[in-house]
């Protein structure tokens, strides 16, 4: 049972691993290609009348919101501190209950100690996350009218 638990680790770490590097190159791609965008249809504008007029219309306004836009960010940062804390602290609580219940020693020293681990990161993970939310309040990056755009 030892060995299997070490194997699903072991794979599902690399698992993680390469989800999170796709997704960062992802996000990359994605927004190299906006600024792309954005350096092209700024190079449109001749003058530099035509480029506040652009600014002042409703696309304009909606190309300087999408530049800056960092409050649906913060949303999704505190929600995925969350959800990592969540997770981790089950399966530290997991690890801790099975332990009590394992009687072989070397396996339930494994269990007390990545199960200790695994909570205490995703409680560091929750206290992140309360932490993001009430600096992000408090900064008004979470105010209702920035979510909205």
């Amino acid at each position: 049972m030892h060995d299997a638990l070490i194997v699903a680790i072991i794979f599902g770490t690399f698992g993680w691993v390469v989800y999170t590097i796709a997704t960062n190159i992802r996000k990359a791609h994605a927004a190299r290609g906006v600024a792309n965008l954005h350096s092209k249809l700024l190079d449109k504008c001749a003058a530099s009348q035509d480029l506040v007029a652009y600014l002042e219309s409703g696309s304009g306004q909606k190309f300087l919101d999408s530049a800056g836009g960092e409050a649906p960010q913060a949303w999704s940062r505190i929600l995925n501190a969350m959800q990592a804390g969540f997770v981790l602290s089950l399966v530290g609580a997991a690890e801790l209950i099975v332990r009590n219940l394992e009687h072989d020693f070397d396996t339930s020293d494994f269990l007390l100690i990545s199960g200790a681990i695994a909570l205490a990161i995703g409680i560091g993970f929750l206290i992140s996350a309360v932490t993001s939310f009430a600096l992000s309040r408090s900064w008004g990056l979470l105010t209702p009218s920035r979510l909205t755009k």
